[in-house]
This record gives structure tokens, C-alpha cells and sequence, in this order.
């Protein structure tokens, strides 16, 4: 599988075509482009998410197979490859001591049974000796009725150890589509002037009305730009994401199949237009 930059190039040669001839048809800009055909993928500001739709863009429009394309891609970043972990010295396991012969001659083993027997007579003549002078009969006086009283109201006033419950409260994951890709739903609640941008196409761009909500999908990521984010709530895949920044704030929004991306901010801020 040969160089993918290569590959646009020739295709895009073939049918003696320009950067700004694909500019004026795919709204791909010219040195994201020209990125694309030197392997220079970190120019995207989108990152792999950006580059994966301009390619999709790019190869249709040359009348390339985008799936060959993302192969292509993938290869060339090293998607799917897995460093090999070194293995683990395993140190060596200690030899086992050598037996140990334990003799003893025989006149000790019957020493050890007159010692161990005389011991056993000594505490038995010891027990009948303090039965006899009657040590063994004094007991420990009972417990009087004040201190019986004393520790039961203690008891009584002991308040019993209480749990406490500590309320988790779960973060929402993003809702992943089952079929890949992302949809986004824009909810103006006045007068809004957004920019939306699915896989690196520019697809609207103009004022949104109140109670007007608009839809757009994309494959790899979508971008939305606006000069009043407080004027309009983003949900994505189904799952309100909440007003896209402040009032009167300008700012630059993105999602992918899997979630939120960093965008840049809009290079020329985004005024309403009339």
C-alpha cells in the first residue's frame, strides 16, 4: 500500500486539477489540502477526528475509495499497533538446603520423660496443698445493686453509633450512536447567527430562529460557531450538551462519535448578520 499523500496527489494530477479547484468544491481550505498530500497531519487544528473527515472529503471528491483512504491513514500513523512489553526477569529460585541429620542418643529422650513426669507431680501436690488451705474456695464478691443501676443507665444513655448515607450522583456518560457518527441539534431560544461545519463542510451558516430547532450529522466530527452561545442549547446525539458559552461570548464548539473535541476559536469572530 503505497504513500497516501502521494495517492490524493496523482489522483488530483490525473484529472489536472488544483488546490484551489478542490478549495472552490469541497470548502476543504487549500493548506489542509496541501497537509493532506505532504503527511503533515498535525496542521489539523481538529486533530485525528479533522483529518479523518477531509480525507473521507478529499477521496470522494477525487473519486478514491474513502475506506481505502482511511486504511491508508491508519497505516501511516501506526493505528491498531501495540508496542511488545519487555518480559520480566524471572529470578532464579534458591536451591534447597540440605537435610539436616538430627541424632540424639537414647539415654536422652528417657531423661526428658523423668523431667516432663516430675513437673506433673509437682503441680498436682501444689493444687492439693492450696485445696487444702482453703486458697482455691475465695471468689469475687458480687457486684452491688449501685453499680448494677450505674451500668445500666450508662448503657441506656449511650446514644447507638448512626451511618451516615453520602449521595453519589453519577456523571453522564456520552451517548455513543449505535451506528457511528454524530447528529447535533441546535434548540435557539432567540435570535442566534451560527456556523456549522460537518466533516470539514460547511453545511449552514446564517441566523437560527426561537422554537426553530435545525439537525445536522456528520461521520467525523461537526463544529458549530457562533457569536451568542447563550442563545442556543447543543444536543448531540440525543443528549442536551447545554448552551454552547456565554452571552455575547464568541466561541467554537465540536463533537465526535465518541465525545467532545478541542476546537480552535473562530478565527474571525462571528457577528450576526442582518
Amino acid at each position: 500500500m503505497g504513500n497516501l499523500g502521494n495517492w490524493l496527489r496523482e489522483a488530483r494530477e490525473a484529472k489536472d486539477l488544483s488546490l484551489q479547484d478542490v478549495e472552490a468544491v469541497t470548502r476543504i481550505r487549500t493548506r489542509y489540502l496541501e497537509a493532506l498530500e505532504t503527511g503533515d497531519y498535525q496542521a489539523m487544528p481538529g486533530g485525528p477526528a479533522q483529518v479523518r473527515g477531509f480525507l473521507r472529503r478529499y477521496a470522494s471528491f477525487l473519486g478514491l475509495s474513502p475506506e481505502e483512504a482511511m486504511a491508508r491513514y491508519g497505516q501511516e500513523v501506526g493505528e491498531g499497533k501495540e508496542e511488545a512489553l519487555p518480559a520480566t526477569p524471572v529470578p532464579p529460585r534458591p536451591a534447597p538446603a540440605a537435610d539436616i541429620e538430627i541424632t540424639s542418643a537414647p539415654w536422652r529422650g528417657w531423661t526428658a520423660v523423668v523431667i516432663v513426669g516430675l513437673l506433673i507431680l509437682a503441680g498436682l501436690a501444689g493444687v492439693w496443698w492450696a485445696r487444702g488451705a482453703g486458697l482455691l474456695a475465695h471468689r469475687e464478691p458480687a457486684p452491688t445493686v449501685e453499680a448494677s443501676v450505674a451500668a445500666t443507665t450508662l448503657a441506656v444513655a449511650s446514644p447507638a453509633p448512626t451511618s451516615t448515607v453520602v449521595a453519589v450522583t453519577a456523571t453522564p456518560t456520552f451517548p455513543v450512536a449505535a451506528g457511528g457518527g454524530v447528529t447535533l441539534t441546535l434548540e435557539p431560544s432567540e435570535h442566534v447567527w451560527v456556523r456549522v461545519t460537518a466533516d470539514g463542510f460547511a453545511v449552514f451558516e446564517g441566523m437560527l430562529a426561537p422554537d426553530n430547532p435545525q439537525t445536522w450529522t456528520a461521520e467525523e466530527m461537526v463544529v458549530v460557531e457562533t457569536g451568542n452561545g447563550a442563545g442556543v442549547v447543543a444536543v448531540v446525539n440525543g443528549q442536551p450538551q447545554g448552551t454552547l458559552c456565554s452571552r455575547g461570548e464568541v466561541c467554537a464548539r465540536g463533537w465526535g462519535p465518541t465525545g467532545e473535541i478541542a476546537v480552535p476559536p473562530p478565527a474571525v469572530p462571528a457577528t450576526p448578520q442582518g
